[in-house]
């Protein structure tokens, strides 16, 4: 476990606990997707929610109602995205980002590396 001592410890802590991750591309819900060259969507993280906004709207989660992030389904990406898995009720249960610029792998150990559990 690291020390509070060690100075690179705490500028580390400091820096995780400042940060925010953002991501520009497309979003999927229970409904639809958007899609085409035009990023429609943007994925925010921060220590403490998420948000996924875009044209099919704007879902605020609370990192206490995630779950885990894991691995998008099939549809619509095959398998190219990342799906949010949270326990809000009146929220889609399927909610899956899937960035124009970093890999999925990319996206989940930057949210791992915020606090989310990934898979």
């Amino acid at each position: 476990m690291p020390s509070l001592e060690n100075s690179s410890d705490i500028a580390s802590a400091q820096e995780i606990s400042h940060a925010t991750c953002r991501w520009v591309g497309h979003m999927a819900d229970d409904v639809g997707a958007t899609y085409g060259t035009t990023p429609l969507a943007v994925l925010t993280a921060t220590p403490d929610e998420l948000v996924l906004s875009g044209t099919r709207g704007t879902f605020r989660l609370p990192r206490a109602h995630v779950r885990k992030v894991g691995r998008g389904g099939f549809y619509p990406w095959l398998f190219a995205a990342v799906r949010l898995h949270h326990d809000l009720p009146g929220l889609p249960e399927i909610l899956q980002f899937k960035s124009r610029a970093a890999r999925p792998a990319e996206v989940r150990a930057a949210l791992a590396r915020l606090g989310y559990p990934t898979s």
